[in-house]
């Protein structure tokens, strides 16, 4: 996924859930969106609060990345923040959809960054 935004234009970094925190907590601009593959372990949930208690992040808009039968609960677990939903399998025109749909709060731009998460 990430060698097929990175062809289109965007700038792609991927990095596991401990990186991504280490990442944003470093980073001047924050990203237009960020994929995460929720796992059983739910250590995607870590950037998601990270986002929420730092206000920089406020338009970054979340793909979580999720299996069917725990979207519901997944949902729960993230309502309130920006997120959208990918069930697990997917296509990448799914993806490509969800990124190029208008951010709340900033228009997308051929430049957006995309951070995801690699699962462990």
């Amino acid at each position: 996924m990430s060698t097929y935004f990175r062809n289109a234009g965007h700038q792609v970094i991927t990095c596991s859930t401990q990186n991504a925190l280490e990442l944003l907590a470093g980073l001047r601009d924050a990203p237009d969106i960020i994929f995460l593959a929720i796992d059983f372990e739910k250590k995607a949930y870590k950037v998601t609060q990270y986002a929420k208690e730092h206000g920089k992040y406020a338009h970054t808009c979340f793909i979580a990345m999720v299996l069917q039968e725990e979207k519901k609960d997944i949902q729960l677990a993230l309502s309130g923040s920006n997120v959208r939903y990918l069930v697990k399998p997917f296509h990448i025109q799914d993806a490509l959809a969800l990124v190029s749909a208008p951010l709340p709060g900033a228009a997308a731009s051929s430049g957006t960054r995309i951070v995801e998460r690699d699962g462990t």
